[in-house]
């Protein structure tokens, strides 16, 4: 190899490195803010969304009580509510926004199977405690704020130049929160 094709490859190596470093410098800062954000944003509902839950819970009972016990909606609802219930504990907003949508998707699956039996709707305690879920909603602002900030995040975290430093760094996706039966829309 010749001397001058040897600094061509030195000077293209030194390109490479400094374009990757210039890369990382610029876009780590701002998906770090995006995704501060997101957090930031996720805390208000964390607050909020346990006392939703519990009235899901208390549907749920009642339900069971109706003769659901045993059902797979029965079954399915009882494991994402212990799914939310651990990510509190030990989860970081993306998991507990994961586990809130698993948990509105069972709660719209609960409502639907109460209306599905007349048996089961024809009892007072269980459409009283749907109900009661049914109005139990997180402030519609925060969750606006958040599946915003979660937009801005997806916006910012899938740019063709940020897209590599978000995999190599870590930056997984935000879901934005989806409520279902009896809760505010959740659109930006």
């Amino acid at each position: 190899m010749s001397r001058r094709t040897r600094w061509i490859l030195l000077a293209l190596i030194v390109v490479l490195v400094g374009g990757v470093a210039a890369l990382v410098l610029t876009q780590q800062p701002k998906l770090d803010d995006a995704r501060s954000k997101v957090d930031t944003a996720w805390k208000p509902l964390r607050e909020q969304l346990p006392l939703r839950y519990q009235t899901l819970n208390g549907a749920l009972s009642a339900f069971d009580a109706a003769g659901g016990t045993g059902r797979d909606v029965s079954k399915d609802l009882r494991a994402a509510l212990d799914r939310w219930d651990a990510s509190l504990h030990d989860g970081d907003a993306g998991t507990q926004a994961r586990s809130a949508n698993a948990v509105e998707a069972q709660g719209t699956r609960l409502v639907a199977n109460v209306l599905g039996s007349e048996r089961i709707r024809a009892d007072k305690a269980v459409t009283d405690a749907l109900a009661k879920f049914a109005t139990t909603t997180p402030n519609a602002i925060a969750v606006d704020g958040y599946n915003h900030a979660v937009r801005d995040y997806e916006a910012d975290r899938t740019d063709a130049l940020a897209q590599p430093v978000a995999r190599v760094l870590g930056f997984g996706a935000r879901p934005v929160l989806a409520l279902g039966t009896g809760g505010a829309s959740g659109g930006a």
